[in-house]
Formats: C-alpha cells, structure tokens, sequence
C-alpha cells in the first residue's frame, strides 16, 4: 500500500438527491476516502434504507451523519496556525481523535479552471469561497497548502467538493494532493 499523507473524507452537497449521494460515495469508497459525510440537520438522519444502500456503497470508508457541530479536533479553515493551536489542545487532553481539517475545495489543471469550478458552486461565496477559507488553486498550489496542514498536525482533510458532473476526476485529483509525490514532499 503506498504511503498517504492525510485521510481524506468528503462532505455531500445537502441538495443531493439519493441517487448523487450513492455516486459519490461509492466513487470516495473505491479511491480510497476514509469517509463520507452525509449533512443532516440535528436530530435528523436519512431513511434507513438509504443508509443501508450508502453504507454498501461507501466500503470500505465510513458513512458519518453530519450535523455541523463544532467538536474540539475539528478546524473549519485552512489556516496551519489554527490547526497548530487545535493540535496542541488535542495533545494537552492526551485526546486520541484524529485532527480534522473541514474545508472546501477547488483545484484545476489551471488557476482559472479552479476559479471557473468554484464560481459555479453556490455554495462557494463570501467567507465559504475556498480562495478564502479553503484550499483553492492550482494542483502545485493546493498540494503546498495541503503540505502546509499536515505540518501543522493535521490527519484528516474533510473537504467540500464544487459541483460538477465529472465529479469521479474532481474526487480522483482531490486523492492525489495526498498520495504518490505528495507524501515524499513532506519533510518532518
């Protein structure tokens, strides 16, 4: 098995339809995600059925209801002196859960193809625009970043993906800022 850099886990768009999140979650399953994020809202879930049918789909990743709540471990922006202030918290309690990055995401083959994919997402605006609190830029870019978080103490990236219909290479290129060279970059 080749080395990784960080987990990976991907958050589901919350309009999704059934058939989007069983796509998705089989395609984070097979390359190799830990998990898939479903969002709920609190004290809701999905039909047990469909979790049934994602929990097929996702293996071997973990399918997580996601209510948005704030856990200590978690960090909602890409910023490595946040995750370097949660990581010595996390160390301080002796707490064993893994450091999670929660952020969106946007890479291209092109800076203006990841400016293009994030701009067509609604989700992406103001202070959620991932050239803001995300991971946002070219591949190059968006590895350095990632590099950076990792330094910083993080383990897993959970990231929000735009909406695109080739989401199978978005999720494939979004894999590959943590395997292969990546890794190998990494100095510790």
């Amino acid at each position: 098995m080749s080395e990784q850099l960080l987990d990976l886990a991907v958050m589901l768009r919350p309009s999704s339809d059934a058939s989007e999140r069983e796509l998705v979650t089989r395609l984070a399953g097979r390359l190799g995600y830990c998990a898939v994020h479903v969002p709920v809202a609190p004290g809701e879930g999905l039909p047990s059925d469909e979790i049934d049918r994602l929990l097929e789909a996702a293996g071997p990743a973990m399918v997580v209801m996601d209510d948005g709540s704030d856990v200590d471990g978690l960090v909602r922006r890409n910023d490595p002196q946040l995750v370097r202030e949660a990581r010595a918290q996390l160390d301080a309690l002796e707490d064993s859960r893994p450091l999670i990055v929660a952020v969106p995401i946007s890479i291209g083959r092109t800076f203006n193809e990841a400016v293009a994919r994030a701009d067509r997402d609604e989700r992406f605006v103001g202070d959620a625009h991932p050239r803001e609190s995300g991971i946002f830029g070219t591949f190059e870019q968006a590895q350095e970043q990632v590099l950076e978080l990792a330094r910083a103490g993080a383990e897993v990236l959970l990231v929000t993906v735009p909406h695109e219909l080739d989401v199978a290479d978005v999720l494939a290129q979004v894999k590959a800022l943590v395997v292969g060279a990546t890794p190998a970059l990494f100095d510790r």
